[in-house]
């Protein structure tokens, strides 16, 4: 019983060690040195500008008129077209070489 006591004692207290480590090195974490800026590309911006209104044009024009459905197939003829490819393939993989 003092066996299993003083085991319990050692895990309970390593783990609050751990978790003490854990706290310091996040509150108080090694100071890096800041990476250098990256410079500005002027030629960049201008394309990130540019397909920004891109994109702005073509949302407009997306909300604008709205694309027409296409017809859909009825459910029982899509389940038996995709059944009917299923078991082609199920064939196909059954047959001896």
């Amino acid at each position: 019983m003092r066996r299993l006591i003083g085991w319990t004692a050692g895990v309970v207290g390593i783990a609050a060690l751990a978790r003490a480590l854990a706290r310091k090195r996040v509150h108080h974490p090694v100071a890096a040195p800041a990476p250098p800026a990256a410079p500005v590309d002027e030629h960049a911006e201008a394309l990130r500008r540019k397909l920004d209104e891109t994109r702005a044009a073509e949302g407009a024009s997306a909300a604008a008129e709205p694309e027409p459905e296409a017809p859909r197939e009825p459910l029982e003829e899509r389940r038996a077209r995709v059944h009917a490819k299923a078991q082609e393939a199920i064939d196909s993989m059954n047959e001896p070489l």
